[in-house]
């Protein structure tokens, strides 16, 4: 296998260790930006479509145009290349981006005697006892069976099937009305005494750091875990190792594959590490190419003790695998009864190494060079096809993933069922949820025919979350959740904390979705403690301002704001534009409700817009509700004016903003169904079947309200109430009943608007838009005391709001 370095004018980049240079001074760059660099680089005798790029560095197809133009906007700064200059990287009008500068292209570096090349460094004392041992190849015992072919495959393949089923789902659930803008887990894994059989592998140290040996760091790491977990060891899943290794990386400020010994990480933050993966072990291991051969090093910790093993083999593999059967030795465990490392095996291992790091071009030079016999192997077949799916050729991952079930003679059931969930996976690309639902029964099928190994445990949790996903798509949200149940006692059983509160957030999105806003929150505070825990950024960003919004549902303002306070620390790691949307979406809301007007306004200046852009409806209506809650009516009047000028609909929630701005009934009306024909003086558009009965009801409400007929307000009022008090949360019936006064007393209804005030007497103290109505109609009734109880509730909960004008529904 070959793989480069890219230099071009003062820049290097090495897409093995994910480092752009400037004469020698390395460039903090996000990841995305970087793997669109490194694609276009490798790709540069011709354009590349965004479709492609969104495929080869996502891998999947729910990504923004504004998520790539931020994301290639960041590359290009970083190369000096912004603007009209494009001496790098050239824009393709309505197709995508093409290299347009010299490149000289840098081999791997040569293997050297590292003890000539690497300095002397003097460890600092540990504060752990030490015990070496030193093992030889020839150690490795023969084992007297066969290797399964499940012992073979790879712990960690089935993890980009539920990052797919995710990404669907998140879209799914947006379209069905979850308001991103519109385990009970005991954490047992990672709170309590370490599990005793359990051991965290870490990435494996690589020397030299040449881009040829990149794929030992996750590939050899892979391999040992796979054999600690023959040997009936509960091993740390990758996906949530790796998050715990990214805090050492931080700490070092290099990858992990580049570390030197002089920039180790410290006994102190090792230990750090172990306590909180709730392993009993943490295994850190150092591969050293020495000539022909290799030298593998492993240092286990686990709190008291600090043991050591040195092993050498031909390659990388066979090096690890005497190390950790040494190891198990020197624990008083019994080593696995597997043979060493197959040229197979070692083919596989480079393959997922480079998938894993989204290298697709390495992993696709590593299949084509297998011989045929082997390349038509089924697990071969499977990894082609996860390749051909990340690249974004869908009918060829298809006929990979068909082949490997049309296989002659006995398929292993975890490669089969891997077969079966890439065709789940790709029939939900391709918009057929049904096919998509019976391909994961099948998978289900095949991994129950047996009782699930603990390697099959997340292709499990896996299925479950797919067939889950499908059956979102079909409306069918009480088998969703069921399937999504399941889907995270898998995950938890393999010891997969990450994953199952990955699953836990959607399983709270679809119970808002249900309108079920305690249980959506009790998800959410699950989900967040696994990801705080595990300095999950992105993921603990997205459940705390989802925990937030549902907060305000239950009418918590003051909690709300708690929450999304706990967002700011994370946003200079917030890469995604996206969820930089999603975030300021929910500050703005959270602002409003309590009445933090310039914080609003702070907020939607960072929710990111595309350059030369309007702003997105959104951004608009919130925009109006500031304006509307300062007094300013006159500037919440022309932002309603920019109603959008196309179909489909914008959300009812975003339309009742608007009506509560607009100055004219026609402008009213356009924020519910653009149309270039006047529409009729009495409120009369139609909804959509997708959006919420609660928001349309509450929305035509508020239109006949401000421009209909009294009594048509009074009957609109009336029904948005009765839908709420059946199907709403605890604020749509708050709002509902809030506006339902308000009609009453525009019709003189005065006895009848303190009846509904006394249903809402339970949330004066918290709600401003109780407490202001409690004023009004206790000033009406000429009841001073009441009336000036009701002023002073108000006023303590107005914050910047304006006292004189109606408050914001």
């Amino acid at each position: 296998m070959r793989l480069i370095r890219y230099r071009f004018g003062d820049f290097e980049l090495d897409p093995a260790s994910r480092e752009l240079s400037r004469s020698g001074q390395r460039l903090a760059l996000p990841l995305k930006s970087l793997e669109c660099l490194a694609y276009l680089l490798a790709n540069r005798e011709r354009a590349v479509g965004r479709d492609e790029l969104v495929s080869a560095v996502w891998g999947r197809a729910d990504v923004s145009d504004t998520v790539i133009t931020q994301t290639m906007r960041r590359a290009r700064k970083a190369l000096d290349d912004a603007g009209d200059r494009q001496a790098f990287v050239r824009t393709v009008p309505g197709f995508g981006y093409r290299w347009v500068a010299p490149v000289e292209e840098i081999g791997a570096a040569t293997s050297t005697d590292p003890a000539a090349t690497t300095p002397a460094t003097t460890r600092a004392p540990s504060p752990l006892p030490d015990v070496i041992a030193e093992a030889t190849a020839h150690e490795v015992p023969a084992p007297p069976i066969d290797t399964p072919a499940s012992a073979v495959a790879r712990r960690g393949t089935g993890r980009w099937l539920i990052v797919l089923a995710a990404a669907v789902l998140l879209a799914v659930l947006a379209v069905l009305g979850w308001r991103y803008f519109a385990r009970p887990t005991s954490q047992a894994d990672a709170r309590t005494a370490p599990a005793a059989d359990r051991v965290t592998v870490l990435p494996v140290t690589v020397t030299p750091a040449g881009a040829e040996f990149s794929w030992v760091r996750l590939g050899a790491m892979e391999y040992a875990a796979d054999r600690l977990r023959a040997a009936a060891l509960k091993v740390t899943p990758t996906e949530q190792t790796l998050h715990l290794s990214a805090a050492l990386e931080a700490g070092t400020d290099k990858a992990a594959s580049t570390v030197q010994a002089s920039e180790a990480p410290t006994d102190a933050q090792l230990l750090d590490v172990l306590a909180r993966s709730g392993a009993h072990w943490l295994v850190v291991p150092h591969a050293q190419r020495n000539g022909e051969h290799w030298r593998v090093q492993l240092r286990a910790l686990d709190g008291t003790s600090d043991v050591r093993v040195e092993a050498q083999g031909d390659t990388p593999l066979q090096a690890m695998a005497v190390a950790t059967d040494a190891w198990l030795h020197r624990v008083d465990r019994a080593a696995p009864r597997l043979a060493g490392p197959t040229p197979l095996q070692e083919r596989l291992q480079r393959i997922d190494a480079e998938l894993d790091v989204g290298q697709l071009e390495a992993a696709r030079e590593q299949i084509v060079a297998a011989p045929s016999e082997v390349r038509n192997k089924p697990e071969m077949q499977v990894r082609e096809g996860q390749l051909e799916y990340r690249a974004g050729r869908i009918d060829a991952a298809q006929a990979l993933f068909e082949r490997v079930l049309a296989q002659p003679g006995p398929v292993d059931r975890a490669v089969r069922a891997k077969g079966l969930m890439g065709l789940g996976a790709v029939a939900l690309r391709q918009g057929h949820p049904a096919g998509a639902e019976q391909r994961y029964s099948q998978a289900l099928e095949a991994l129950s025919s047996a009782p699930p190994q603990d390697s099959e445990l997340v292709l499990l949790g896996n299925a479950y979350n797919g067939r889950g996903v499908a059956r979102v798509q079909q409306q069918d949200l009480e088998g969703a959740v069921a399937d999504l149940g399941l889907a995270r006692v898998a995950m938890r059983q393999s010891g997969d904390v990450v994953s199952a509160a990955m699953v836990g957030s959607n399983l709270g999105r679809i119970e808002a979705i249900r309108n079920h806003w305690p249980q959506a929150a009790q998800e959410y505070d699950s989900a967040i403690e696994v990801f705080e825990h595990y300095q999950i950024h992105d993921y603990l960003a997205a459940m705390l301002s989802a925990k937030a919004l549902a907060q305000l549902e239950m009418v918590q303002p003051m909690q709300a704001q708690a929450t999304i306070a706990r967002v700011q620390p994370l946003a200079g790691q917030i890469e995604d534009p996206t969820l930089t949307g999603v975030v300021a979406n929910a500050q703005v809301r959270v602002a409003l409700a309590n009445g933090e007007l310039q914080r609003a306004e702070t907020a939607l200046q960072r929710w990111p817009v595309t350059a030369g852009q309007h702003d997105p409806p959104e951004v608009t209506a919130l925009r109006m509700g500031v304006a509307l809650a300062r007094g300013e009516h006159a500037r919440a009047a022309r932002l309603a004016t920019r109603a959008p000028p196309a179909t489909p609909p914008v959300a009812f929630t975003l339309a009742a903003i608007a009506v509560q701005a607009a100055d004219s009934a026609e402008v009213a009306h356009a924020w519910f169904r653009p149309s270039p024909r006047k529409p009729a003086p009495s409120p009369a558009p139609q909804a959509s079947p997708a959006e919420g009965a609660n928001e349309r009801a509450f929305a035509m409400a508020v239109l006949a309200r401000r421009f209909g007929q009294r009594s048509d307000a009074l009957a609109a009022a009336t029904e948005a109430v009765a839908i709420a008090d059946r199907d709403g949360s605890a604020n749509d019936r708050v709002r509902a009943n809030v506006l339902r006064a308000q009609v009453l007393l525009d019709a003189g209804r005065l006895q009848d608007a303190t009846a509904v005030l006394g249903e809402l007497d339970a949330y004066a103290d918290v709600d401003y838009r109780v407490a202001w109505l409690a004023w009004k109609v206790y000033e009406r009734r000429g009841d001073a005391d009441l009336a000036r109880h009701g002023f002073l509730q108000a006023q303590a909960l107005r914050g910047q709001r304006e006292l004189a004008g109606e408050p914001l529904l």
